[in-house]
């Protein structure tokens, strides 16, 4: 009968240590929360030396981001590629890559001895074709007057057609590569050369002639640029590709430089590259870049679903643990408030779940400071 009443001590005393547990942890827990709210007092003089600044979140538009790369290019209208009309050695070079150039300029010059054979047979037709021109003529009269065979006069005909066309043939050619045949049919001389212009003002990317170099016929010798419609090709992950839309604003940065390239999504493409599942994007620069060369490779970020949200400055956040603060003024002092921070654009964040009372306000500059007081 005296080992029954263990069985009774030993619940009693379960019960004793689980009340002193419970009573432990709400206390911890109480002082937890007591310090949680605890108020910060600071002095006007102490808040002016800080910079602290009160106020309330506004409403403003922000929007989340599609992070992407990209380079500088040129359309196609303005990439204009010079090539050889002739076999021909090089002469001369006028300019380096990189020189911009104006439209008309002498790029170079091309000599060749077949340049020389093909106006020779230039003047050749020229001076045949007037003759058979005469002979057509003075047999057509034969003819008409039956002192000469229609055959004959026929057989003129044809003649003067086919040297006819021969002498449109090589004038045409000699005018393709650059050579004045009118000129050359009225002065008779013949031009050893030939020179080669700017098609366009723009800055040479490209260069494929130093002289005493041969070339051959449709060889490229030059690449010049029209920078007057640089743009933005960026490669988008198709992931993402359902938030773009034209007209979204972009803002694109070459890496290590502080220059910022604005624009808009001007053209989706339509066609996946399958090798790294993104899309191009065309954007149009609001202003040209200068001191950047076509090709150069860019980080740009497109800004997508906008909306009208509550912000804040990041200096009224403080991140602690995972966590985000933003410290409440009230009649004793600034409290801790938790937050849950949504996007961040331009130095504003949004705030989730920040209720204020009426004529609350909150430290939008100096937070860090509050807390460092806390």
């Amino acid at each position: 009968m005296k080992y029954s009443s263990l069985p009774a001590i030993f619940i009693l005393l379960s019960f004793g240590l689980s009340a002193c547990q419970t009573a432990s942890e709400e206390t911890v827990e109480k002082a937890e929360s007591t310090e949680a709210v605890a108020a910060v007092a600071l002095t006007e003089e102490q808040m002016q030396l800080a910079g602290i600044e009160l106020g309330r979140p506004s409403t403003r538009s922000i929007a989340n981001y599609v992070e992407c790369t990209g380079f500088i290019d040129a359309p196609p209208s303005n990439l204009h590629s010079v090539h050889s009309p002739v076999m021909g050695f090089v002469q001369m070079v006028k300019h380096l890559p990189g020189e911009h150039i104006r439209q008309g300029e002498l790029l170079t010059s091309l000599a060749h001895p077949e340049l020389i054979r093909l106006q020779r047979e230039f003047l050749e037709s020229a001076s045949r074709l007037a003759f058979l021109k005469l002979d057509k003529d003075r047999k057509g009269g034969l003819a008409e007057a039956d002192a000469a065979s229609r055959r004959a006069y026929e057989q003129a005909t044809a003649d003067y057609e086919v040297e006819r066309a021969r002498y449109n043939g090589l004038k045409a050619e000699l005018n393709l590569i650059g050579i004045k045949a009118d000129e050359v049919e009225k002065t008779g001389l013949v031009q050893e050369s030939i020179r080669i212009y700017a098609p366009v003002s723009g800055f040479i990317t490209k260069m494929n002639a130093n002289p005493g170099k041969l070339v051959e016929p449709n060889a490229l010798l030059y690449e010049v640029v029209d920078k007057s419609h640089l743009h933005l090709e960026l490669q988008v992950y198709a992931k993402s590709l359902p938030h773009i839309r034209e007209g979204q604003a972009v803002l694109a940065k070459a890496p290590g430089s502080e220059l910022e390239l604005k624009g808009k999504v001007h053209l989706i493409g339509k066609a996946m590259d399958m090798d790294n599942k993104t899309v191009n994007v065309h954007v149009h620069l609001d202003e040209e870049p200068s001191g950047l060369a076509i090709g150069t490779y860019l980080q740009a970020r497109i800004r997508t679903d906008a909306a009208e949200a509550e912000v804040v400055p990041e200096s009224a956040i403080v991140r602690s643990g995972g966590q985000a603060f933003v410290f409440v003024k009230e009649s004793d002092g600034f409290r801790k408030r938790a937050i849950e921070p949504g996007r961040s654009e331009e130095g504003y964040v949004e705030v989730i779940g920040l209720e204020l009372g009426e004529g609350q306000q909150i430290a939008l500059k100096g937070a860090y400071y509050i807390n460092g007081v806390e």
